[in-house]
Protein backbone atom coordinates (compact mmCIF):
# COMPACT_ATOMS: atom_id res chain seq x y z
CA UNK A 1 0.00 0.00 0.00
CA UNK A 2 1.13 3.45 -0.70
CA UNK A 3 1.19 6.01 1.97
CA UNK A 4 0.01 9.49 1.16
CA UNK A 5 2.10 12.33 2.47
CA UNK A 6 0.36 15.31 3.91
CA UNK A 7 1.38 18.86 3.01
CA UNK A 8 3.49 19.37 6.15
CA UNK A 9 5.51 16.20 5.56
CA UNK A 10 6.03 17.12 1.90
CA UNK A 11 7.17 20.60 2.89
CA UNK A 12 9.59 19.22 5.49
CA UNK A 13 11.09 16.75 3.03
CA UNK A 14 11.46 19.48 0.41
CA UNK A 15 13.06 21.76 2.96
CA UNK A 16 15.47 18.99 4.01
CA UNK A 17 16.37 18.33 0.37
CA UNK A 18 17.06 22.02 -0.31
CA UNK A 19 19.10 22.35 2.89
CA UNK A 20 21.31 19.43 1.86
CA UNK A 21 21.75 20.87 -1.63
CA UNK A 22 22.69 24.27 -0.24
CA UNK A 23 25.35 22.63 1.94
CA UNK A 24 26.63 20.58 -1.01
CA UNK A 25 26.79 23.67 -3.22
CA UNK A 26 28.68 25.58 -0.55
CA UNK A 27 31.23 22.74 -0.31
CA UNK A 28 31.68 22.75 -4.07
CA UNK A 29 32.14 26.52 -4.25
CA UNK A 30 34.59 26.53 -1.33
CA UNK A 31 36.66 23.80 -2.93
CA UNK A 32 36.73 25.63 -6.27
CA UNK A 33 37.85 28.82 -4.52
CA UNK A 34 40.64 26.89 -2.78
CA UNK A 35 41.72 25.30 -6.06
CA UNK A 36 41.72 28.63 -7.90
CA UNK A 37 43.71 30.26 -5.10
CA UNK A 38 46.34 27.50 -5.34
CA UNK A 39 46.54 27.88 -9.11
CA UNK A 40 46.85 31.66 -8.93
CA UNK A 41 49.56 31.31 -6.27
CA UNK A 42 51.52 28.93 -8.51
CA UNK A 43 51.07 31.17 -11.54
CA UNK A 44 52.21 34.16 -9.55
CA UNK A 45 55.34 32.32 -8.38
CA UNK A 46 56.18 31.36 -11.97
CA UNK A 47 55.58 34.88 -13.27
CA UNK A 48 57.80 36.33 -10.55
CA UNK A 49 60.56 33.85 -11.34
CA UNK A 50 60.46 34.65 -15.06
CA UNK A 51 60.34 38.40 -14.36
CA UNK A 52 63.30 38.18 -11.95
CA UNK A 53 65.24 36.28 -14.62
CA UNK A 54 64.38 38.98 -17.17
CA UNK A 55 65.59 41.75 -14.84
CA UNK A 56 68.81 39.87 -14.08
CA UNK A 57 69.44 39.23 -17.79
CA UNK A 58 68.88 42.88 -18.72
CA UNK A 59 71.26 44.05 -15.99
CA UNK A 60 73.86 41.49 -17.06
CA UNK A 61 73.46 42.60 -20.68
CA UNK A 62 74.12 46.23 -19.80
CA UNK A 63 77.08 45.24 -17.63
CA UNK A 64 78.47 43.23 -20.53
CA UNK A 65 78.16 46.14 -22.95
CA UNK A 66 79.82 48.47 -20.42
CA UNK A 67 82.70 45.99 -20.04
CA UNK A 68 83.06 45.78 -23.83
CA UNK A 69 83.07 49.57 -24.06
CA UNK A 70 86.02 49.75 -21.65
CA UNK A 71 88.25 47.48 -23.76
CA UNK A 72 91.27 49.05 -25.43
CA UNK A 73 92.03 46.64 -28.26
CA UNK A 74 90.56 43.81 -30.32
CA UNK A 75 92.17 41.03 -28.27
CA UNK A 76 90.74 42.38 -25.04
CA UNK A 77 87.37 42.96 -26.75
CA UNK A 78 87.33 39.32 -27.89
CA UNK A 79 88.28 38.09 -24.40
CA UNK A 80 85.52 40.13 -22.72
CA UNK A 81 82.95 39.17 -25.37
CA UNK A 82 83.79 35.47 -24.97
CA UNK A 83 83.56 35.77 -21.19
CA UNK A 84 80.18 37.54 -21.50
CA UNK A 85 78.81 34.79 -23.76
CA UNK A 86 80.01 32.03 -21.41
CA UNK A 87 78.46 33.79 -18.41
CA UNK A 88 75.22 34.32 -20.34
CA UNK A 89 75.01 30.65 -21.34
CA UNK A 90 75.66 29.55 -17.75
CA UNK A 91 73.11 32.00 -16.33
CA UNK A 92 70.42 30.97 -18.84
CA UNK A 93 71.07 27.29 -18.13
CA UNK A 94 70.63 27.86 -14.39
CA UNK A 95 67.55 30.01 -14.93
CA UNK A 96 65.97 27.42 -17.20
CA UNK A 97 66.66 24.73 -14.63
CA UNK A 98 65.06 26.88 -11.91
CA UNK A 99 61.97 27.60 -14.00
CA UNK A 100 61.60 23.93 -14.93
CA UNK A 101 61.87 22.85 -11.27
CA UNK A 102 59.38 25.50 -10.17
CA UNK A 103 57.01 24.55 -12.99
CA UNK A 104 57.10 20.92 -11.92
CA UNK A 105 56.43 21.85 -8.31
CA UNK A 106 53.56 24.18 -9.32
CA UNK A 107 52.02 21.51 -11.54
CA UNK A 108 52.22 18.98 -8.70
CA UNK A 109 50.65 21.44 -6.23
CA UNK A 110 47.91 22.36 -8.72
CA UNK A 111 47.19 18.70 -9.35
CA UNK A 112 46.89 18.10 -5.61
CA UNK A 113 44.63 21.16 -5.23
CA UNK A 114 42.43 19.88 -8.07
CA UNK A 115 42.31 16.42 -6.52
CA UNK A 116 41.27 17.86 -3.16
CA UNK A 117 38.68 20.11 -4.80
CA UNK A 118 37.26 17.16 -6.72
CA UNK A 119 37.08 14.95 -3.65
CA UNK A 120 35.45 17.72 -1.58
CA UNK A 121 33.03 18.62 -4.33
CA UNK A 122 31.81 15.09 -4.80
CA UNK A 123 31.84 14.07 -1.17
CA UNK A 124 28.34 15.41 -0.99
CA UNK A 125 25.60 14.52 1.43
CA UNK A 126 22.48 13.24 -0.29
Amino acid sequence: MTKKMDATETFEKSQEYVTKNIANSEKMVESMIEMNAAMFKGGEALAKKVYDNYVANMAAGFDGVKALNKTSDVAEFYKVATSNMAATAERITEQSKGVAELSGRVMKENGEAARLAYSKSFAVNF
